[in-house]
Formats: structure tokens, sequence, C-alpha cells
């Protein structure tokens, strides 16, 4: 019984000292972790093979690709394992050292610094991690507004360090900018920003397509440090030419499927810009081949206003190529 008194003593202290913790630093409430975006990287995907609320079939069309493209190469998806070596590699290259800790599982290995608080992590679905949380989500004076460069510079940095470290893989394009912000309220009601960086984003094309859903992300702090590192970059191989959708067919399927419009209630959808793409499937799914799709992008329009803007993806194989594919 003893025993356990102490054991709640020492939980009520712990308690009461993390209250007064967050009450001081001049009454500011816990910090939340936003994104401003500086520079659009993806306009809001339309998912409406999903519950998201309302679903639209008025679409109309007022941009269409003219050219039937025909026959697109399919890929077949490089299945990964990384090694301990590669993992020692990842974490040589952003300076993890001394290292404390190496971990390797059936999905990937990672490795860690002393104190935890640095890490490396490669994942065999194709995705890779660094993070810092000495700077990382962390409160502290020199990641704040003002000390920042601007954002060409920021790109500058960014992609010089990832071409010396030889993390820019052939394919990469620079889509876009964005701050990480830890946001906080002070007593009298004003918005601190305890902490930023700035994330420059690279997306993918091959063969000159785009890739939708493959990324590449390396976040600097102010002194152009590295302090996060994201990509889902697959490896790929040629299987074979298959036949696609004539963009007609394409929207016609688009309009039974329908495109989500959250909870207006549009006067119509339209579709402003159409093109053929690839999209990878996320890191959690397994993925054989990199299919083609039709992407589509347009607005949402309530009383001749464009109220959201959405993006929709039909599967852009015939279904003759898809049993193919699965055969």
């Amino acid at each position: 019984m003893e025993k356990r008194n102490i054991i709640g003593i020492t939980l009520i202290i712990g308690i009461v000292v993390v209250i007064l913790l967050l009450w001081g630093h001049n009454n500011i409430i816990i910090p939340v972790e936003t994104n401003k975006t500086t520079q659009p990287i993806t306009v809001p995907e339309s998912q409406s093979d999903q519950v998201m609320g309302k679903v639209s079939h008025s679409i109309t069309l007022e941009k269409s690709v003219k050219d039937n493209v025909g026959k697109i190469m399919v890929y077949k998806t490089v299945p990964q394992h990384y090694t301990r070596q590669d993992i020692l590699t990842l974490a040589k290259k952003f300076n993890i050292s001394p290292i404390g800790r190496i971990k390797e599982v059936a999905e990937g290995s990672s490795v860690a610094s002393f104190d935890g608080k640095i890490q490396a992590i490669l994942h065999n679905s194709g995705f890779a991690e660094y993070h810092n949380s000495n700077q990382k989500r962390t409160v502290n004076s020199l990641d704040v507004p003002g000390n920042f460069p601007s954002d060409d510079e920021a790109v500058k940095i960014a992609t010089k360090f990832l071409k010396d470290q030889d993390l820019l893989p052939d394919g990469a394009v620079f889509s876009g900018t964005t701050y990480g912000e830890i946001h906080g309220t002070a007593k009298d009601g004003t918005d601190i920003v305890f902490r930023e960086d700035i994330e420059v984003w690279f997306g993918r094309e091959l063969n000159g397509i785009p890739v939708e859903g493959t990324q590449l992300m390396l976040a600097i702090g102010a002194d152009g440090t590295p302090i996060d590192y994201f990509t889902n970059w697959r490896n790929y191989e040629q299987y074979k030419e298959m036949l696609v959708k004539t963009p007609e067919q394409a929207f016609e399927d688009l309009k039974v499927k329908g495109v989500s419009v959250g909870m207006n209630v549009p006067d119509k959808v339209t579709i402003t810009n159409m093109y053929l793409a690839y999209r990878t499937k996320a890191g959690a799914e397994t993925e054989e081949y990199l299919e083609p799709v039709w992407v589509f992008k347009g607005d949402v329009i309530v009383n001749d206003k464009s109220v959201m803007p959405i993006k929709a993806y039909i599967p852009a194989l015939t279904d003759e190529s898809v049993k193919s594919l699965s055969s």
C-alpha cells in the first residue's frame, strides 16, 4: 500500500510540473503545428470513391486533349530491400554521428543518434525519412521568422545539398516550397510563431510524363541545415506498351464516377485541364505495376464562382489492357 501511495504522489507531482511548464512562457497555450503554403504544391484531390461529402455528376469539360495517345509504356515496380549498409550510408549523408542504435526489420531499417533525437529510416516500400528533432518541432531562438533565407535561396541550398549527397534522383522536378510553423497564443490573445522551416518539394517525371503521388521534400532551418527529409520514390523498369482509353472515354467515366465537392451544392464542376500521367500507390500499399491515369483538374462552381479546386483520377488503361496486365 505504501508503494502504491508513493507512485500516486509521484504522478500528481509530475502532472503539476507539466502544468506549470505549460503555464509559463508568458502564459502561452500548447503550440500547434501548421503548414502555410507559399507556392502551390498540389490541388486537393477529389476522391469520389470515398465518403468525402457530396458527389456531383454535373461536370463540363472546358479543355480536352486533342490527340489520342493510343499506347503508353506500363512500368513494373522493382521490389526494394534495404541493407544495414544502406541505412549507414544514409546516416552518413545527414551526418548522424555517433550512431546509438541500428534497427533492422522486415519492413526496412533505421538508425538513430544516442539520444534518439536524430534518426533516419529506410522503408522497403520505397519511403526514406530523416528527422532532426533538435530543431524539428522544437521551439528555439534560431528558427524564427526573419532569420530565414528567401524561398529562391532556400531552393538553391536544398538542391545543392541533395545533389552533393546523391539524393536528387533523375526525373526530379521542383514543385514548390512551404513553411512549417508552430503557432501559440499569448495571454493577450496574439498569435506567436515559435518555429519555422522552409520545405523544398520536388515531384517526378518518368520519360517526360508526371508521376502523381511521388514526392521528395527537404526542410532546412534558418541556417540552411537540413532538419527534415522525406521521399516516396519507388524504382521502376519498363514492362510493355499498352492501350489507353481515349480522352472522351475517360471523361465519360469521370461523369459516371462523379467528383467530390465537399458540402457544396454546385451549379456545375468545370474541368479546365486534362492530361495523362502515372499514379503511384501509397507507401503502405503493395504496388506491382505503375499504371497510367487520366488526370482532371478544375473547379467547383457555385453562383458562377469557384468555391474549391478539384483534382480527380480515372484509370487510363483500356479494359483489354487491364485484363492482360492481371493475367
